[in-house]
């Protein structure tokens, strides 16, 4: 047992090997990602979230990349760049064979601000550890793929932990510029961060990024806006509004969702994390709970004129959507 706990205890403080990133390429017809939020605890249930990530991506040949949706180190964020949470909590945690090699693109929390939040935009620039961690900036854009000569989807990630005289405006200000007709037209558009707006869990609607956020994510069609924050699994589907998926169970303490209200799909109190996949004519969104099985999947085609609950299809119904 000594032994045991001695190698496991050399592997969290060795340093994390450097890796060649495997990156999308760039005229890829099919991009899918891999999105998990608030899984910083380094115990026992993100280690199970991490290793089901891994059977997914070994059984289906997902993702190309991971995004990592705030709260990536309770309670109080790291210190620097030398914090040995690094590994602990990110490096060692995500080291299955496909998981190792792909790029994960990261969002500050509410408890990573509580440490230092630059360091955490530091680790990114310098490509410290193994080089996977992405967070050059506290808002940023990535496009992936190509449909037609055009980006097939575009990711633009925010810090909403912000207030307005704080920087939240500067966030807005990114995404209308990410998505103005002078940026390209992508097919399909995401804007990541860590709170929701809109919320049938714990923590409820955010009314200040409702207020403020929501009308610009209406006015450039953002498609989907991926959170974390509630320690849930959501998907929610307002007329005229995006899509919102919560992906809030990647190893905290879990949270109860009120069910059939709200234009709730899908909400389950469960570990996991939600696979997001976009080709010209479709995104599917699936929910996977922390022992790689799959809770539900959906699909919205590109076709559907209207953002509405009629345009989301159950690709697969799950034995019991919400609890």
């Amino acid at each position: 047992m000594i032994g045991t706990v001695g190698v496991l205890a050399y592997q969290m403080s060795s340093p994390p090997q450097r890796v060649q990133l495997t990156f999308p390429s760039a005229d890829a017809a099919r991009i899918s990602f891999f999105a998990l939020g608030d899984q910083g605890s380094g115990q026992y249930r993100q280690w199970t979230v991490a290793r089901s990530m891994e059977k997914v991506a070994e059984r289906s040949g997902d993702p190309d990349f991971v995004v990592l949706l705030g709260d990536s180190f309770y309670s109080y964020g790291v210190g620097s760049i030398d914090d040995r949470v690094w590994n602990w909590k990110f490096e060692k945690m995500y080291s299955g064979a496909r998981l190792a090699a792909i790029p994960f693109y990261a969002v500050l929390g509410n408890h990573d601000v509580l440490g230092n939040a630059e360091a955490q935009i530091e680790y990114s620039r310098a490509q410290a550890g193994s080089g996977r961690w992405q967070m050059p900036a506290h808002q940023y854009r990535k496009d992936f793929g190509s449909d037609q000569g055009r980006p097939l989807l575009r990711v633009v990630f925010i810090d909403t932990n912000r207030s307005a005289s704080e920087g939240l405006e500067k966030q807005i200000r990114f995404i209308e510029e990410s998505f103005a007709p002078s940026a390209g037209q992508p097919t399909w558009r995401v804007v990541v961060a860590h709170h929701p707006i809109r919320n049938l869990g714990r923590h409820g609607e955010t009314p200040r990024l409702a207020a403020i956020l929501l009308p610009v994510l209406q006015k450039y069609h953002i498609d989907l806006y991926v959170t974390g924050h509630d320690h849930d699994q959501q998907l929610i589907a307002r007329d005229g509004e995006p899509y919102y998926v919560i992906s809030g169970g990647g190893g905290q303490s879990l949270y109860h969702v009120s069910p059939g209200q709200g234009g709730l799909l899908f909400g389950k109190s469960q570990h996991g994390f939600c696979s997001i996949a976009v080709d010209s004519s479709a995104m599917q969104i699936s929910f996977y709970d922390d022992d790689a099985e799959m809770a539900s999947r959906y699909a919205i085609k590109r076709d559907c004129a209207e953002f509405s609950a009629a345009c989301v299809r159950p690709a697969l119904a799950a034995a019991k959507s919400s609890d």
